[in-house]
């Protein structure tokens, strides 16, 4: 069973936490202090909310950790210029290092990712992460089988001509389709899910980690498609039918690094309404 605890000596009943409730499941008590409503507390969805924003720091839920929660005034924050520049200055590598991330490092990635936002703090997403270079390089032998059939199907179509390109490559000895990257992370949600978008959502806040830790990604839209059409490379990956296949970062240590910034882009579509 769910359960809220109250620290009365330090709860002042502002309310807040009864406000940052989306479910609407806390009520005050008869004396005031802020409580789950009777018979509601399975509505709870985990999301720690009433917690985290509790100004006095007063509350606990039976799920968290107390010693994991940690005042937002101990934690070193970006300014908003730094912030700015990380989100801008993300860059697709696509030249990798010969060395693999550390298991210890990509264990710090995925806790910055188990902090994505989901559609009612479900937490769908699934991962699926080639542990080295030799991995991935049987990841992109099995696309290349998916090319070929697609040459076999329809020989102009344009996975077809792209196929051609990436086997000349291959033959010559180079990725051109993983790019040499020593990792490849997928991210699958269950098919019958409503929000894939949470997939796209987590494996952005992926990229944007390693960007933060000097980790270089790609996304690798054409492993996402051969993933979705070739059973042999789900069969590998241990994917099923029952998934859906959200998309997939490639990933390293960068052999080359941008040494100016920013990149051109188009101007911005914004119709204010």
């Amino acid at each position: 069973m769910k359960e809220m605890y109250v620290d009365k000596s330090k709860c002042i009943k502002c309310g807040i936490c009864v406000e940052s409730c989306s479910n609407g499941i806390i009520t005050f008590g008869e004396d005031g202090f802020p409580m789950f409503a009777q018979g509601r507390q399975m509505r709870c969805i985990e999301c720690g909310q009433c917690v985290l924003f509790c100004p006095e720091c007063a509350n606990m839920l039976s799920f968290m950790d107390k010693d994991n929660t940690v005042k937002m005034s101990e934690l070193a924050m970006p300014t908003a210029e730094e912030t700015l520049n990380l989100l801008m200055t993300r860059r697709s590598i696509r030249r990798f290092k010969d060395e693999p991330i550390s298991r210890e490092t990509f264990a710090k990635l995925f806790e910055a990712v188990r902090q994505a936002p989901s559609a009612v703090n479900s937490q769908k997403v699934r991962w699926i992460v080639s542990e080295n270079r030799e991995k991935t390089e049987e990841i992109t032998k099995l696309v290349i089988g998916w090319l070929k059939e697609e040459i076999e199907k329809a020989p102009r179509s344009f996975n077809a001509r792209i196929g051609k390109a990436m086997i000349a490559k291959a033959e010559k000895g180079e990725d051109g389709l993983l790019r040499g990257a020593a990792h490849a992370a997928i991210a699958v949600v269950p098919k019958d899910y409503a929000w894939y978008e949470d997939g796209a959502i987590a494996l952005t806040y992926l990229e944007l980690a390693a960007h933060g830790m000097g980790i270089g990604c790609c996304w690798g839209g054409f492993l996402t498609m051969a993933i979705r059409n070739y059973a042999p490379l789900r069969e590998f990956l241990k994917i099923t039918d029952e998934e859906h296949i959200c998309g997939a970062q490639l990933m390293g240590w960068p052999q080359i690094k941008p040494v100016r910034n920013f990149a051109p882009r188009r101007e911005l579509s914004v119709e204010w309404i």
